[in-house]
């Protein structure tokens, strides 16, 4: 069984305060704020695809008794995600560990709860199967109003469009007028159409397109309204002979509308195992005589499309089933992947690295979560632990996460499973700069190694249970729990005073080339890569070390090059000139140019992080401001840059964030910053007088805290070392600090170790034998000319490493 970890901080009320509002704001865009991620139901996730083997980040019960059933999919804004039970109660949890925001209750529980919430302007709507509509203050779950508005039910999504609320009556009551209606956020009445003799909508939910709302009868049609004014537009009966692809008996409709690029789908059923997926054209609020019509079996599922493809579920609970996908030309299906449930899910989809990943959920009891690529191939296959539940509806996506509910009651997060270790700098192929290891509460300094000429401003790296360090001449290993000697290894990296990191992989272990300049060793799929001081970029057999291909790149190289989906990214820059950096996406098998981006403006000397489809990078100004940049990862077009001290440092990713750290000290304010990874809006960044960061520091993260190294200049040094920070990730404000170490910390096993003064310093949770150990740095919240100088020498002449 996983179990949540409990934090043992203190918080005061100032900063639970400050936290609290911090949860939320707007919805960004790697939000599922409704059924089916939008208005539109594209069902489509941003950010990074959970496409290898997943492991839970966090799950929790909403009711020990087991009578408290989950059957809608949830909703996710900004750092919360909000579920839906059978008993009519509303959960928030925050969406990166699953704590309990809050949790209200509405009347009207019921053993099958299948209207989505919504959420939008800082509210979540909510729809009881009693017939009410709630509104509930989304940050703190305060009921802010309620409106009875049906004897009916409500069994369909909450569609939610510019301030608006559009909802239909459910199935109780039988056959009768049954109406669409639309209230604002405010719980007004704006209008209410009926549907003569119909049974009322489960599962029907709306599309918003343009000026006008579409969704499906029970009985088959398809209406279209004003959805200011509520006026029928348009409305066909997909059963009439006047469709060219109609059908004489259609079945049910219990499907919401999708909508894209000028046409709508759904679906319907025919007793248990017939039904059909229609494409019919949309235009200015009329359907059009236009599309197809293909039998593909019972159906329930509200049909994704993407790319030229419509993804879509059949089966029946108690029968077997299929995820189709069909060819959006013409309906032809290009393949089917058979589960031995019924899909009544509606599939959500991510993209990466150009390919689909499609996640469904079968319906039947101790169910599971699929993930197929757009060949229908079967990426992984997900079980709950320890839950039998009845999977119904299917799955959220938001930043790299999938969440779902089972009937048992539990609301599962799943993500790609991060290995252990911090074999390479910043963590992995991709210098993500994220463990998923616990990591210290406090300033706890668990052991102190002896000087071993670890090289100031390198990052170490942990595995097989030891510590390596560029200490120059070779690389050395420590006993990571103790801190004692081991050994001896490859050679350092010392040209131009380099700060490259080793990387560790299978017993060996490698620091960069002989002519490197902080360029360390990325292996991945059994090569090497690494860059030199003259521009060229390399790859080697990572077993007989036979260069396999050589990359001359304009200017000078740095970066220790990230690796992903079989390529390689890098930076260089011009030595010597302010302006004129690049970014590279080569081959990783034949160091053939993919891209190159030669637009960014100052010097590129940081490694680049690569984050689902986005490469992150910063640069370095030696007149000025630097900049992040957030560039595609297929084509290296620049998504957005925002303006941050100059920097060396190399982003960190994680909870939706990017983290870098800037200035130097001297020459300007040292500041660590969050971003939005998504849309690059600045979330948080430390205070300037508090001094957190620097140039060459590349920060670590862990637990939700950011670990930050400072620095300052010296008249011999340009990586003087001052103390190392832990942030709360999500605020920036400051956990502990400790005056050892500085440099760009690494994190494995609940512990956390820096470099400084040709230490290694390891922070632990344990308790320590040296009460010093524990002393708070006087530094924060003070400038830190107390601790160091000006460089009397000239800052551009050091940036050669000499």
């Amino acid at each position: 069984m996983y179990k949540i970890k409990t934090s043992n901080k203190l918080f005061v009320i100032f900063f639970s305060l400050i936290l609290l509002t911090a949860i939320i704001s707007t919805a960004a865009a790697s939000d599922w704020t409704q059924f089916q991620s939008d208005e539109v139901n594209s069902a489509f996730g941003p950010g990074p695809a959970v496409k290898a083997e997943p492991e839970i980040l966090w799950y929790q019960h909403t009711s020990a008794s087991g009578d408290n059933g989950i059957n809608v999919p949830p909703v996710i804004a900004g750092d919360l995600v909000y579920t839906y039970t059978t008993n009519g109660s509303v959960w928030a949890f925050k969406k990166h560990n699953g704590e309990l925001v809050w949790r209200s209750k509405t009347p009207g529980g019921s053993a099958l709860q299948s209207s989505t919430p919504a959420y939008g302007d800082e509210k979540l709507f909510v729809a009881s199967n009693g017939g009410d509509i709630f509104a509930f203050d989304a940050l703190s779950g305060e009921e802010l109003w309620r409106k009875h508005v049906t004897e009916s039910n409500f069994e369909c999504p909450i569609t939610y469009f510019d301030h608006r609320i559009y909802i239909g009556d459910g199935l109780k009551g039988g056959f009768g007028a049954k109406y669409y209606y639309c209230y604002d956020d405010e719980g007004q009445l704006l209008w209410k159409y009926a549907n003569d003799n119909s049974a009322g909508f489960i599962w029907n939910g709306a599309s918003v397109i343009g000026d006008h709302i579409i969704y499906s009868t029970h009985e088959g049609n398809l209406v279209s309204l004003n959805r200011e004014t509520g006026d029928l537009t348009d409305k066909i009966d997909l059963g009439s002979s006047d469709i060219a692809f109609s059908k004489e008996d259609p079945g049910m409709f219990r499907s919401s509308v999708a909508y894209q690029d000028g046409y709508i789908y759904t679906t319907s059923e025919r007793g248990q195992e017939q039904g059909y997926v229609w494409k019919i054209r949309f235009e200015d609020g009329n359907f059009i005589n236009d599309g197809w019509c293909v039998r593909n079996g019972f159906s329930t599922s509200t049909p994704a499309v993407h790319d030229g493809k419509v993804y879509v579920g059949q089966g029946e609970h108690g029968y077997t089933g299929h995820l189709t996908c069909l060819d959006e030309s013409n309906g032809d299906i290009l393949w089917s992947y058979f589960v031995d449930a019924g899909v009544k899910s509606s599939p959500a989809l991510a993209v990466e690295n150009e390919i689909n990943y499609i996640y469904f959920t079968g319906a039947e009891s101790d169910g599971s979560l699929y993930c197929l690529e757009e060949d229908g191939a079967l990426a992984w296959e997900y079980n709950p632990p320890e839950d039998d539940g009845y999977i119904l509806q299917g799955a959220a996506i938001s930043d790299g996460k999938i969440y779902f509910g089972t009937d048992d009651g539990y609301l599962y997060c799943i993500q790609e499973k991060v290995p252990e270790g911090w074999e390479q700098f910043h963590k992995d192929t991709r210098n993500t700069g994220y463990s998923p290891s616990d990591a210290p509460d406090t300033n706890n300094v668990l052991w102190i190694s002896e000087d071993i000429g670890a090289v100031k401003g390198s990052s170490p790296v942990i595995a097989d249970n030891k510590v390596y360090v560029n200490c120059g001449d070779h690389v050395r290993s420590l006993d990571q729990y103790t801190g004692e000697f081991r050994a001896n290894h490859s050679n350092g990296s010392i040209k131009y005073n380099s700060i490259a990191s080793p990387a560790y992989n299978d017993g060996n272990v490698w620091c960069g080339l002989p002519e490197s300049v902080n360029s360390g060793t990325t292996v991945a799929d059994g090569k090497r890569f690494e860059g030199e001081w003259d521009g060229n970029y390399y790859c080697f057999d990572e077993n007989t070390g036979e260069q396999i291909w050589n990359f001359s790149a304009e200017g000078n190289a740095q970066a220790t090059p990230a690796y992903d989906n079989e390529r390689v990214y890098f930076t260089t820059w011009v030595y010597g000139q302010t302006y004129g950096g690049n970014v590279y996406c080569v081959d990783a098998n034949t160091g053939e140019l993919v891209w190159n981006q030669s637009e960014i403006v100052y010097n590129s000397c940081s490694s680049p992080t690569i984050y689902g489809d986005v490469v992150y990078l910063t640069t370095y100004n030696f007149y000025g401001e630097g900049e992040i940049y957030a560039l595609d990862k297929n084509n290296g077009s620049i998504l957005w840059k925002k303006e941050i001290h100059p920097t060396d440092s190399t982003p960190a990713v994680a909870y939706g964030n990017v983290y870098v750290t800037g200035g130097c000290y001297g020459y300007s304010d040292l500041q660590t910053y969050c971003f939005d990874a998504d849309t690059g809006e600045l979330k948080w960044e430390t205070k300037t007088e508090d001094g957190i960061g620097g140039w060459l520091c590349s920060v670590a993260i862990a637990d939700e805290k950011l670990f930050v190294g400072t620095a300052f200049e010296t008249d011999d040094d340009y990586t003087g070392l001052n103390g190392t920070c832990a942030l709360d990730a999500f605020t920036g404000e400051l956990i502990w600090n400790s005056p050892y170490g500085g440099s760009s910390p690494a994190i494995a096993d609940e512990m956390v170790f820096t470099i400084a003064d040709g230490k290694v310093y390891a922070f632990s949770e344990e308790s320590t034998t040296d009460d010093e150990a524990n002393v708070e740095s006087p530094g924060f919240g003070l400038s830190f000319a107390t601790f160091a100088f000006l460089a009397s020498s000239i800052f551009i002449a050091r940036r050669k490493r000499k």
